[in-house]
């Protein structure tokens, strides 16, 4: 039987927000056991704001405007015909499939290109995720789409075939750099110039970026967002230049305290990278007990591991930097990002962190692991008496990368999409 989820009348943020969290435990070893998650997306919305962790390509922050824009295009009567609920999926599959084909030659698979949908390429069957739900957020947040309505609410309203798509949109922005003292008729969709013919777009569409399109989105996302790590990637070449060339392999606890990247970086936004890394450096040691307590469900290979990584974690502490560690930034943050962090995970960070800076011993760590684990999974804790099930591999989050794959992609994109605007030799 398929599930389906029904809404009441939530708002369209606290939706986006669902569905985020829906999409994170759609993935594998990302199940929150132990309750961190939102103080995870705090630093994810404040670094890396617009992006989720299923996007795959800067590409579609282009085409889901341009359908927008051709459907605005159309005349009442075609409109009348077909509503945007139908248009807009169908127009995308009709992306889904161009990128198939025009990337056939490429000699890579369609998912690790990142064409949102491709398993169902050559199918009658449908993806249920489409590049627009995916990327409404971003969208909003870069102001390609100015709107305050989730894309239910926008491609509900905008049912009514004699309704003009600029009535959705947002005509001023108080909060919108672009907005002050601009011409209320200015286009609320953004889309790129493009040389190509306007209704061909589609059969020649392909995931590289041209330079019009690398530009546009730049400029969105260093004016929309110039105080997040995102924004500055964007508004520094030379820090995009070391993000992508000698540190593009380094994962996030590598990358966090790598003088060549963070001293180029102002003193606030530095702050925020290293809080998030010096987050998981001592809440990984929490998930890593946590591992070690389920063990006896477990395989002598699993067991082996779990115990190896503690030890491994214990001695990494020696060289924590407690000088700079302040537990309240975590709050600050989550406040600045507007999450909410349940009352009994903020007592069980708080005490976690200062048991680890006294040295407290495993019986006392394990008995606030155990404990935040009941209260956070309730009758689903693993570690309650009675619970049952083997343990074949790791349980819970194993890392936290706070967006940064999702990142590095979109950055590299429009990177390679800029340089095509280089003339030859430059």
């Amino acid at each position: 039987m398929r599930s389906a989820i029904g809404w009441v009348d939530f708002s369209s943020e606290h939706r986006d927000r669902v569905r985020s969290v829906l999409d994170l435990l759609g993935g594998a070893s990302v199940l929150d056991e132990l309750g961190i998650g939102s103080i995870r997306d705090s630093f994810s919305d404040l670094l890396f704001p617009g992006l989720s962790t299923i996007q795959t390509r800067a590409k579609y922050f282009l085409t889901v405007p341009r359908i927008l824009k051709e459907y605005e295009g159309l005349s009442r009567r075609e409109r009348g015909k077909t509503p945007l609920a139908g248009y807009l999926p169908e127009r995308e599959r009709d992306v889904m499939e161009s990128l198939c084909r025009n990337h056939s030659g490429d000699g890579e698979d369609y998912t690790r290109l990142g064409i949102v949908g491709s398993k169902f390429y050559g199918r009658d069957r449908d993806a249920q995720r489409k590049p627009s739900a995916v990327y409404w957020n971003g969208l909003r947040t870069f102001g390609l789409v100015r709107s305050d309505r989730s894309l239910a609410e926008f491609v509900r309203t905008f049912a009514d075939p004699l309704r003009e798509i600029g009535d959705l949109l947002t005509a001023t922005d108080q909060n919108d750099p672009d907005d002050g003292g601009a011409d209320a008729h200015e286009p609320r969709v953004l889309v790129a110039d493009r040389e190509d013919d306007d209704e061909g777009w589609i059969a020649s569409v392909r995931l590289d970026l041209t330079a019009a399109e690398a530009g546009l989105l730049k400029r969105q996302i260093e004016t929309r967002v110039p105080e997040s790590l995102l924004g500055r990637l964007m508004l520094d070449d030379a820090l995009r230049e070391t993000f992508l060339g000698p540190l593009a392999d380094l994962r996030f606890a590598d990358l966090y305290d790598e003088p060549a990247f963070t001293d180029p970086l102002p003193a606030d936004l530095r702050r925020d990278l290293r809080t998030a890394g010096d987050f998981w450096r001592l809440l990984e040691g929490a998930h890593v007990r946590y591992n070690v307590l389920l063990q006896p469900k477990g395989t002598p290979e699993t067991r082996d591991e779990a115990e190896a990584r503690w030890a491994a974690w214990r001695a990494g502490l020696d060289e924590f930097p407690w000088d700079r560690w302040e537990t309240d930034r975590l709050w600050e943050a989550a406040a600045r990002a507007k999450r909410a962090v349940k009352p009994f995970t903020r007592t069980f960070v708080t005490q976690w962190i200062r048991a680890v800076r006294a040295g407290a011993d495993e019986a006392a760590l394990d008995a606030l692991v155990s404990r935040q684990e009941r209260l956070n999974k309730g009758p689903r804790a693993r570690l309650r008496e009675g619970a049952d099930g083997r343990v074949d591999d790791w349980v819970g989050i194993d890392r936290l990368e706070y967006r940064l794959p999702q990142a590095r992609t979109m950055v590299r994109d429009v990177d390679d999409g800029l340089a095509r605007a280089e003339p030859a030799g430059a």
